[in-house]
């Protein structure tokens, strides 16, 4: 093994002591490797290994870093067979303490269980028992209160709780408990929640919740006040649509401006500024220019649109929403006494047993380590002198109690070593809390700028993993998408991935793929189907186009695809991709309890409990087990209409063979199940219907039997637990497939994975695809009974018992429009951790009814920089990648439109299995076929789209074929890390683009009214600091007070930045592409029109000058016709000529553009 040589920036994550240390490691930094080797070096020197405490998130990745040390030392050891302290360092590694938290927790519990009030002998319980003995303790609880109820309780029973049954409270109770246990102290937090609840306040917009919404609207208003501003300015370059439309436009960004500002004056104050002003348009008849004009009335609508979530925000006024507050505050005090009181009795069934669950391993070290205020116990300072140092990994997903049981052992945090990316944190579903990583990384200074011993940050930027494209194409996406408001942590230069790895041949680009399910919208089959059988194809593509991987040929197991969750559609791209003969690994592509034959068997169940159940008995009927068909189903619906299906089948049964035997195998099984433990239920079924042997003959039938066996697997465990009855079984397992139980399956290394993004976290592959990206956001947990947030607290609906009403009130909306946010960031998020998984080739997916018109509405939202206003408003990461992809010229993605109809056509082609033989006459006969040349290969290797901008490599090719140099003469500059002080050139031609569509053309006069717009749009977010010192403000002054600056100045009418997408006869640039049509996109810098006539201005940044210039001119005739074309397309009105205008030099080259 070579010796690991460390960047800088890893050289300093491995020597930095003394002090806190936060790596924040991007994707493919290398983390593993710089822990291991941090690790290494100080058990060389001055420590042993079993003094050191190193916290992983995973089993496995204990046992790895456990393996990697073993490794290393039994390597260095062969090279320095008689070095003793390596020697030890074998010796103690047995008894290192590498593992996850639940692991150290177990062990000082055990340690210390007197002190716990624990039994030496305690158990931990798997969640699945857990739960069910939360099921059976929440009953009596409940049974108890129903006895003996209070007016607390009957309250919360008739509001909270209402429903037929009492099924909804203990649910609503179970979330509460479960909520809470992110919080060291549970009882602590819901007694501070009641008094948050109970407080007396004058103005809701002093409580938490009112500052949370006004906050949230201010913002917004702001947004829409700036916005409006630029239509001002957009309709200034008309004098008639100004007049026109700019007065209303104007006072609406005022009255926007004034709530703004209201809401920093108290609720009833910000009610008062509504409805925000939209004056009608001054009637315009024959537009002078129609685009603009039309411009200008949609994003209006756009903005009035949003502007009405305010009027419903602020709907009630303060005394209003007070009084409702606390009406509602006894049925919460109930909630929260009742969930205390499900605590205790919980605590004491799992005393009974000697058992405690995984929250109570970290509740109970905690309070062992730590005193109410949160500062470390004797006890904790004690255990912490046992550790030189404490190692945490993947620190963005731990939770308040497990910060707290590291503050506590670490010294006050003097000697924690964490590790982690926030921007990787996607468990906040299992209480991780991603804020703990970011407000340390907030705080802590930069290693350089740290005093001694202050805590110290250090960036791991560098990405080994993936290409150059993949990189550019992620920080592509996230530059744009990703910030702290969603996201919760700004992408910017520190958090952007720099390219650490060497290819030696050039790489592809991502890709994102849109395919128009839109075409023939009656049929049957679903989208997941079409993008499924899509992606099929595109796999195919890549299996024959000669791609390599290591030098080898790729391979099926070299391909991954990730969803955000492949319970609901993993089987459907199972299923497409074996119809065309490509392996799947086995157990990818479907969730357990979504299985054909799990289904079936739970179905089963459900009927033997109670046959009453139509859903659940049809299912049975259907099943392979007894085949009744669609046409069966009905008689038996005929024979009573007006019953349920049961006695609708028995009915039936009088005169119908195959219905009687059904019912008398379902007497027998009925009447076996009271006699039964659940396990010799299942294996009853099992002989009674022979379902094993029924698996075996099903597709897929190794995956099938094993499934059926893991089912039989839960029933011990669910019979060991002591628990019996099927109906609880049943109920059991509906609460692990609503959780998303993973059984586990078996893999297969030559095919193609299936899995979640969760699941793929930690992994690589050389090729991923990343589907159904369409699929919108879920908001199920937003609609739960009572929502929880940490800092929020509890937020339940207002119940108005006397008409029957419930509505929200004041703490669950602004509770509501919180964790939306956080969830919608934690999509972001896992947006991140899905597009760095590849290392090769990267394809988005999604599958949209009529991308293009899709296109050119959201086209209407873009602005530079995006907003994460409009970014939150988003449905899908389909439409965060579409507006990374609008928002920005630089094609980093390649974007592709795939229509289902054409992937239909070529479904009889599909691709089938390898098989061993190959008959010669039938060889030589494709051979044959193989020479037939299509007479229309031209047409076919046409693009679907392009930019304006590619257009100018059709003018330089024997240019580009030079500049192609044999890779072993190329040379490879090292990355600077932490970022440069200079941009690039590219971005700084984005920073003066910017400025010359934003600035104020009054304040074009002098370099300091120039320097002046700068710092104005600086201020607005418009351009970073960073890049408003990056351009040339001579240049520009030099621009304006040129013959062309003055035309631009007294031009009847202007357009900046004008954007245009529209399809176009693919002859007029491409050879061989008569009678076929592209869809051309662009942003022509500036337009003008004279006397009826429009003129094309195109700015340039490139350094050059004289004869160098009409040379680079040349190079860009293609895209200024395409401008030509396209705005003479979408104006009607002729072009009289298109400039070019070189901001470096000050020269002008003009062009006819015929």
């Amino acid at each position: 093994m070579a010796r690991f040589e460390p960047t800088a920036s890893q050289k300093c994550a491995i020597e930095e002591t003394g002090r806190a240390v936060l790596v924040s490691a991007a994707a493919g930094s290398g983390k593993t490797r710089v822990l291991t080797e941090r690790l290494l070096r100080r058990i060389e020197h001055d420590a042993d290994i079993d003094s050191f405490l190193v916290i992983t998130f995973t089993k496995a990745a204990a046992a790895e870093l456990r393996s990697r040390i073993l490794d290393e030392i039994s390597e260095r050891l062969a090279a320095d067979p008689d070095n003793r302290r390596l020697k030890r360092q074998s010796a103690l590694c047995a008894k290192a303490q590498i593992g996850t938290i639940d692991s150290f927790c177990q062990s000082f519990l055990r340690e210390n269980c007197h002190a716990a009030q624990l039994s030496p002998e305690f158990k931990v319980i798997e969640e699945d028992r857990a739960e069910a003995i939360k099921q059976r303790v929440i009953q009596r609880v409940l049974d108890e209160c129903y006895e003996a109820p209070d007016e607390g309780f009957k309250l919360l029973a008739d509001t909270v709780g209402a429903g037929r049954s009492d099924d909804r409270l203990a649910e609503t109770v179970l979330a509460l408990h479960r909520k809470t246990q992110s919080h060291a102290r549970p009882a602590k937090w819901l007694g501070e929640q009641l008094c948050a609840i109970e407080a007396n306040a004058d103005d809701a917009g002093k409580t938490v919740w009112g500052a949370e919404i006004l906050e949230e609207i201010s913002a917004s208003a702001q947004y829409w006040a700036q916005r409006m501003d630029d239509v001002c300015q957009r309709a200034a370059e008309n004098k008639v649509i100004a007049e026109k439309y700019g007065p209303s436009c104007a006072d609406t960004a005022l009255s926007l401006r004034s709530l703004s500002r209201a809401c920093a004056l108290g609720w009833d104050r910000a009610r008062q500024e509504l409805p925000v002003s939209f004056p009608t348009l001054g009637r315009l008849l024959n537009s002078p220019d129609p685009e603009l004009s039309e411009y200008v009335k949609q994003v209006r609508t756009l903005c009035k649109k949003d502007c009405e979530k305010f009027t419903k925000m602020l709907s009630d006024d303060s005394e209003k929403l007070l009084s409702d507050m606390r009406a509602s505050a006894p049925a919460m005090r109930a909630l929260i006494e009742l969930t205390l009181r499900f605590d205790r009795a919980y605590g004491t069934e799992k005393r009974r047993r000697a058992e405690v669950d995984f929250a109570d391993l970290e509740h109970l070290t905690a309070q062992l380590l730590t005193n109410e205020d949160g500062s470390p116990t004797a006890l904790a300072r004690e255990t912490g002198e046992r550790f030189c140092e404490i190692m945490v990994d993947e620190y963005q997903d731990v939770n308040s109690v497990q910060d707290e049981i590291f503050r506590a052992l670490s010294r006050d945090g003097s000697n924690l070593f964490m590790v982690g990316d926030v921007k990787q944190s996607i468990y906040r579903f299992r209480l991780a809390d991603p804020l703990i990583f970011t407000d340390k990384y907030e705080k802590y200074a930069f290693l350089p700028d740290a005093r001694e011993g202050e805590p110290v940050k250090i960036m791991l930027q560098e990405n080994f993993r993936s290409r150059r494209e993949v990189i550019d194409g992620i920080n592509g996406v996230f530059e744009v998408c990703m910030s702290k408001k969603l996201g919760e942590v700004d992408y910017d230069e520190n958090a952007q991935l720099k390219c650490g790895g060497v290819y030696e041949d050039e790489g592809v680009s991502p890709e994102l793929v849109l395919i128009d399910v839109s075409a023939d919208e009656d049929d049957l089959r679903g989208k997941a189907e079409k993008e499924a059988a899509a992606v099929a194809e595109k796999i195919l593509e890549l299996m024959h186009s000669g791609m390599t991987v290591n030098g080898r040929a790729l391979g099926y197991g070299d391909i991954a695809l990730l969803m955000r969750s492949a319970n609901s559609v993993g089987e459907t791209y199972r299923r497409e991709l074996i119809l065309r003969g490509i392996p799947v690994a086995a157990g990818q592509g479907g969730s357990f309890f979504g299985s054909t034959e799990i289904a079936s068997l739970m179905s089963l169940l459900a009927v033997i409990d109670n046959p009453h159940q139509d859903v659940a008995l049809i299912a049975v009927l259907r099943s392979g087990a007894f085949g009744f068909s669609a046409d069966e189903l009905t008689e038996i619906r005929l024979a009573d209409r007006n019953s349920d299906f049961y006695t609708a089948l028995k009915a039936a049964a009088q005169d119908n063979e195959k219905c009687a035997n059904f019912l008398k195998t379902l007497d027998k099984l009925r009447s076996r199940a009271p006699e039964m433990s659940i396990d010799e239920l299942l294996m009853f079924v099992y002989d009674e219907l022979d379902l094993m042997a029924l698996c075996a003959a099903m597709q897929d039938a190794p995956q099938r039997c094993a499934n059926m066996r893991m089912m039989l697997t839960l029933a011990k465990r669910f019979s060991a637990g002591g628990f019996r009855g099927l109906h609880r079984f049943c109920r059991w397992l509906r609460q692990l497939a609503e959780r998303g139980g993973d059984m586990g399956a078996a893999s297969s290394d030559d095919a193609v994975k299936i899995m979640t993004i969760h699941k793929s976290k930690g992994l690589e592959f050389p090729v991923v695809f990343v589907c159904d990206t369409s699929r919108r956001f879920n908001d199920a947990d937003l609609k739960q009974t009572v929502l929880v947030h940490p800092e929020l607290g509890l937020g339940a609906k207002i119940y108005d018992t006397a008409r029957r009403l419930e509505y929200p009130g004041l703490a669950r909306s602004a509770i509501k429009q919180r964790l939306r946010r956080e969830q919608l960031s934690e999509e972001m998020r896992l947006l991140y951790v899905a597009l760095t998984r590849a290392r090769e080739r990267l394809i988005v997916t999604a599958a949209i009814k009529h991308p293009e018109e899709k296109m050119q509405k959201m086209m209407l939202q873009c602005t530079r920089p995006m907003s994460p206003e409009i970014l939150l408003n988003a449905s899908s990461m389909a439409e965060w990648m579409i507006y990374a992809q609008l928002s920005t010229e630089d094609e980093k993605f390649r974007l592709s439109f795939l229509s289902t109809e054409a992937q239909e056509a070529g479904q009889d082609t599909a691709a089938v299995a390898d098989i061993a033989y190959a008959d010669p006459e039938l060889v030589a006969e494709l051979e044959k076929n193989a020479a037939f040349s299509y007479p229309h290969a031209a047409a076919s290797a046409l693009p679907s789209k392009v930019t304006a901008t590619e257009l100018k490599r059709l003018e330089a090719p024997d240019e580009e074929a030079q500049s192609i140099v044999p890779m072993q003469h190329a040379h490879f500059r090292a990355p600077r890390l932490g970022g440069g002080d200079k941009l690039s050139p590219t971005a700084r031609g984005t920073a003066t683009h910017m400025l010359l569509q934003y600035i104020d053309y009054e304040k074009t006069g002098t370099e300091q009214e120039i320097r002046e717009e700068l710092a104005r749009l600086t201020a607005a977010r418009f351009l970073s600091p960073r890049q408003a010192e990056a351009v040339d403000t001579g240049s520009i002054l030099r621009l304006f007070s040129s013959p062309l600056g003055r035309r631009i100045m007294s031009a009847d009418a202007r357009k900046r930045e004008f954007k245009f997408s529209l399809l176009c006869p693919a002859e007029k640039f491409f050879p061989g592409g008569e009678g076929e049509s592209v869809l051309m996109q662009g942003v022509i810098d500036c337009m003008i029109e004279e006397a009826g006539e429009l003129t094309i201005i195109d700015y340039k940044t490139d350094r050059v000058r004289g004869e160098e210039t009409a040379e680079r001119a040349q190079t860009y005739s293609k895209q200024l016709e395409a401008y030509a074309y396209a705005a003479q397309r979408m104006t009607g009105k002729p072009v009289r000529e298109c400039v070019l205008y070189f901001l470096y030099s000050g020269e002008t080259v003009k062009s006819s553009c015929k």
